[in-house]
């Protein structure tokens, strides 16, 4: 897999550099200059796009279980970061926000974390869906609609596995009781992850069933956040003066969201971010620079919040106390509840007899 990794990672750092060199740096200086301190207003939007984002964390939560806002917020900060310097994707960002909160049992934050990010992905994928319609009616031949097509697909099953999965209370049950896991983690670990994703699972399976609309308006709050680019994409069009319209703007956001949800293996999107943007300008008859410059921008944007996140990770990681053995069991301990005063999900006689 490291292999893998530095394999996509080297051909999208190609991808750039081949864009880079394609537009001309001479362009994108210019377009640079022109941009000015309109940057900063750009990245500083990505502010309102993360607080929505640990909103819709925190509906994942029963209302008296809910961390501080401020508290949840920091924590996804913190795991974001984790997600762009490490090469884990989004496992080990999750994993770092869902341990940033004291007084959480384990259970209760696997649980809200895994339902949270079945809730963005529902939410993207939502939005997605609207790119792909614009991608259609664009003129790209019928092997590269044909290619999105079956993209979308694979896609869109994955999302729907995930999904039953959860609701079935079957997701990380099914994960941790795979050979290859069970053999890496070796018997005892492995029987203690058994354990514990039973509990995971059935608070997953419980939510859904009790707490639809909380998922709902889970949904709905990811949907806004990621909305929040398409605010981005409109205050650079504006200080770059680009001819571009309310509707070209909505456009370019949403082919560069669907084309984003294909592109996910890559590590960090690098060079896919880049093309995605360059074709989605191209497509409202714009030039491809802009797209390229916009997608810089991101790129600045992720360096700043990722800086942001790891300062808080710094200050939220827990200090001193527990061994590392007491904390890998406190780790396993995941139906106690120990942790702090989180409810206990419903057991049936045989679970509870267990």
């Amino acid at each position: 897999m490291k292999s893998v990794h530095r394999l996509l990672l080297g051909l999208g750092a190609a991808c750039l550099a081949f864009l880079v060199w394609e537009i001309g740096p001479r362009t994108l200086w210019h377009d640079t200059v022109t941009l000015g301190w309109g940057a900063a207003l750009i990245i500083s939007v990505a502010s309102i796009e993360q607080l929505l984002h640990t909103l819709a964390w925190q509906r994942c939560f029963d209302p008296a279980e809910r961390p501080r806002l401020m508290r949840l917020y920091g924590a996804h900060l913190a795991g974001g970061a984790i997600n762009i310097v490490t090469p884990t994707a989004t496992l080990g960002g999750e994993l770092v926000r869902g341990g940033l909160l004291p007084g959480v049992s384990g259970a209760l934050a696997a649980a809200t974390v895994t339902v949270d990010r079945l809730a963005y992905a529902l939410a993207d994928t939502s939005l997605g869906l609207l790119g792909l319609f614009v991608l259609f009616r664009a003129p790209l031949g019928a092997l590269a609609h044909l290619a999105i097509a079956t993209a979308a697909a694979l896609f869109l099953t994955g999302i729907g596995i995930f999904w039953a999965l959860q609701r079935n209370g079957r997701l990380l049950s099914r994960v941790v009781g795979h050979p290859i896991v069970q053999r890496i983690c070796g018997p005892r670990f492995a029987e203690g992850l058994t354990t514990g994703s039973a509990s995971v699972d059935l608070r997953i399976a419980t939510f859904h069933e009790e707490r639809t609309s909380a998922l709902l308006s889970a949904i709905a709050l990811h949907g806004a956040g990621s909305l929040m680019g398409a605010v981005q994409l409109g205050l650079f069009f504006f200080f770059v003066s680009a001819p571009a319209t309310p509707l070209m703007t909505l456009e370019v956001f949403l082919v560069g969201i669907a084309l984003d949800l294909f592109s996910f293996f890559v590590p960090a999107r690098l060079g896919a971010q880049e093309g995605a943007r360059m074709l989605a300008v191209s497509l409202v008859g714009l030039e491809p620079a802009l797209g390229l410059l916009f997608s810089l921008v991101l790129r600045v944007e992720q360096v700043a919040w990722a800086g942001i996140g790891l300062c808080l990770y710094s200050l939220l990681v827990p200090r001193g106390g527990a061994t590392p053995r007491d904390s890998r069991l406190q780790s396993l301990d995941l139906h106690s509840g120990a942790a702090g005063p989180a409810h206990k999900p419903r057991l049936t006689p045989g679970e509870e007899a267990g």
